[in-house]
Parts: structure tokens; sequence; C-alpha cells
């Protein structure tokens, strides 16, 4: 936890929100709806932040911070009433490993296939990662509302 309230822990949680509020322009999310889509930004890299030190490899750590912006991003669709979908993809952006596929690209480039070759696993475990995530969350959501509508009946 010390390393995230050092300054370089601020300095990428702050551009966590910036990137994810960027995005969210990009989108047209509503004035109304960025801020708190542009919060799940900040959170999920928070996560990922508090579980990289922890977990091994890049796998878990992007696998929780996925779930819990798919969480945040499914509570606050329920809360606003609006669809999740938005407020997902802007959570997710600074979980997107675009420094290691642009590593492992510019390794082939020069020739060297064993480094390529690493920093292509990276990638692939910080996708394989998210999407496990989301899915987990997603599945998760599904059953709560099935569950919610099989009690009403």
């Amino acid at each position: 936890m010390r390393e995230i309230l050092t300054i370089h822990g601020i300095i990428q949680l702050v551009m966590a929100l910036l990137g994810s509020a960027g995005f969210a322009m990009i989108f047209h999310l509503r004035k109304q709806l960025m801020a708190v889509a542009s919060l799940g930004g900040l959170f999920s890299w928070l996560v990922y932040l508090i579980c990289e030190p922890v977990m091994s490899g890049y796998f878990f750590p992007s696998f929780v911070a996925s779930a819990c912006g798919a969480f945040y991003a499914e509570v606050l669709a329920r809360i606003l009433k609006v669809p999740s979908t938005p407020f997902f993809v802007v959570a997710m952006i600074p979980l997107i490993p675009g420094s290691t596929l642009y590593y492992a690209m510019d390794q082939v480039v020069h020739g060297y296939l064993s480094l390529a070759s690493a920093y292509g696993v990276r990638t692939m475990q910080c996708a394989l990662g998210i999407g496990g995530g989301m899915s987990v969350a997603w599945a998760v959501c599904d059953l709560s509302r099935k569950i919610r509508r099989m009690r009403k009946a």
C-alpha cells in the first residue's frame, strides 16, 4: 500500500483518471456520467496496483482489477438506470496492455524473438485476465438478476 501513496503511484492514478476521462469524451458519454465513469478507470487501476505486489504474474492482478471494474460498472448502471457497457469500457482503459504489445512488436521488428516472446506472453496474460475478470463479473451479475426474477415470480 505504501507504493501506491508515493508520488509515482499518485501520478499513475491521476493518469488513469485522465486517460479514462479522455476515452469517455471520445465515446461521447453524457457529461453527467463522465465523472463517475472516469472514476471507474481510477478504481480499476487502484485495484491493479494493490494486487500487483501481492499476486504473481500479470494474469491475476488484471483479472481482479477487471472484475472489480465490471462490478463497479454494473452497480453504477443500476443506480443511474443506464447501460453498464460505457462505464465498463471506460473503466478498463488503464488495464489495456498497450505498452507490452508495443514492445513485443518492436522486438519482432528488430529480430529479438526471445524478448518479443516474453512481451507477447505478458500481453496475453493481461488480456486473458481482463477477459476472465469481466466474464466472471458479468456471469455473477446475470445470475443475481435471474435469482431476483425467480423470487418475484
